[in-house]
């Protein structure tokens, strides 16, 4: 039986897609850690609203919402991370299951032609017990002519 000229590259598909999904998930993690960073100065900056030190918290809270946007950019280019990634991984699934829509009709081909190897096979032992038969039957027949 003939292999899967293209397995190698089907090798290589799952490889990519393993990889855009590794990827995706450090993407993933990423964008969750400047989440919590954004969280956290949010916090820190309505915690600085208090009327004790209205002239630090000013400064304080400049800063945290300086910071504050630094971060929004932060999460913006790892949704960005996170977006390419996932589309990373679609484009990775895409060739991978192109090849393996290739390597099933090429199994499925396969079993076609061991199919009708098979039934040619049959064939040939049908008639080949077919010619035995007549043939014996040929000889039964002369036998009993030349016996009369």
């Amino acid at each position: 039986m003939a292999g899967f000229r293209l397995a190698s590259l089907l090798k290589v598909r799952r490889i990519q897609e393993d990889q855009a999904a590794a990827q995706l998930t450090q993407a993933r993690h990423s964008a969750r850690g400047v989440q919590r960073r954004a969280a956290d100065e949010r916090e820190l900056l309505e915690d600085l609203g208090g009327q004790a030190a209205l002239a630090a918290a000013g400064i304080a809270r400049a800063s945290a919402a300086r910071q504050l946007a630094e971060i929004r950019a932060a999460q913006q280019v790892a949704d960005g991370e996170v977006q390419a990634a996932e589309k990373a991984l679609m484009l990775a699934r895409q060739s991978r299951r192109s090849v393996e829509l290739l390597k099933e009709r090429h199994d499925a081909s396969l079993r076609v032609l061991e199919a009708k190897a098979e039934q040619h096979a049959l064939d040939e032992l049908a008639s080949t017990q077919h010619a035995q038969k007549t043939s014996a039957q040929h000889a039964q027949k002369t036998r009993t002519e030349g016996e009369s």
